[in-house]
């Protein structure tokens, strides 16, 4: 006081160690200078409770429908991929430890010359081969193996050309896969065999649907007979339904399925 007498000075309260900064001082001075800011603070602390239980229904909520998503990403897994439709599940399961499909069927019916419907294949002639209608998969790699006649093992003498044939008719033409090649690049100089990465389309993986047969045309371009031919595709049977589930719109941009 300006008179210099003493008074009564009493601080806040405190609880613990706690006290309020000036900071809060501050806040405090604004709630009670503030006409009716006190109410809706007291108001907002009474609404706490309701609020708590409003986030716990939202969490319960969101977690419903991320089940509700699993289960119907399950559902489009197993009976609107192509492979389910078009296959009872005894078939999908007796497929569904392979890892290869192996191209051995002879394609008969296109005119000769220059395709043979047996072999051996001479000069300048075509065998097509095929494999069965099958659920469909999804190349990585291919190898082959050549019966050259007189134990020839000149593989540059063999062109091949693979083709995706729709409706699963292996007859028809069908649409050419990747660039011509030649034998010889399957085969290192000592006689080892090379796996060659499935050709891709637009730098994405080919698939063959369940409705689509693979098939490869060999070209004899030498004077030594093809005695047989072994073509082998290895597959990956997660990468085909991971195509599956895009295309009927079941996946999550981002996210990969579980299998």
């Amino acid at each position: 006081m300006d008179n210099g007498k003493l008074v009564k000075f009493e601080m806040l309260p405190r609880e613990g160690e706690y006290a309020l900064s000036p900071e809060g001082l501050e806040k405090l001075r604004i709630i009670v200078c503030t006409p009716g800011l006190l109410d809706r603070l007291l108001q907002t602390v009474e609404q706490v409770p309701r609020i708590q239980q409003c986030v716990s229904t939202v969490e319960a909520k969101c977690r419903d429908i991320n089940n509700r998503c699993d289960a119907f990403d399950m559902f489009c897994e197993g009976y609107i991929c192509p492979g389910n439709v078009n296959f009872s599940q005894r078939t999908l399961d007796e497929y569904s430890d392979n890892a290869q499909v192996n191209l051995e069927q002879i394609v008969a019916g296109f005119p000769s010359p220059p395709y043979v419907n047996a072999f051996p294949v001479g000069t300048n002639q075509i065998i097509r081969l095929t494999h069965k209608p099958r659920p469909g998969y999804t190349p990585k790699t291919i190898a082959i193996d050549l019966n050259i006649a007189g134990n020839g093992s000149n593989y540059l003498d063999f062109e091949l050309q693979l083709f995706l044939v729709p409706g699963g008719v292996a007859s028809d033409q069908g649409l050419e896969i990747g660039s011509k090649m030649r034998a010889n690049q399957f085969l290192n100089k000592d006689g080892t065999q090379i796996h060659l990465p499935f050709p891709a389309y637009r730098n994405q993986s080919i698939d063959v649907g369940s409705l689509e047969t693979l098939a490869i045309e060999i070209k004899n371009t030498g004077a030594a007979n093809l005695l047989s031919a072994f073509v082998t595709i290895y597959y990956d049977n997660r990468a085909f339904y991971e195509l599956c589930k895009k295309r009927c719109g079941c996946a999550v941009p981002g996210a990969s399925a579980p299998k």
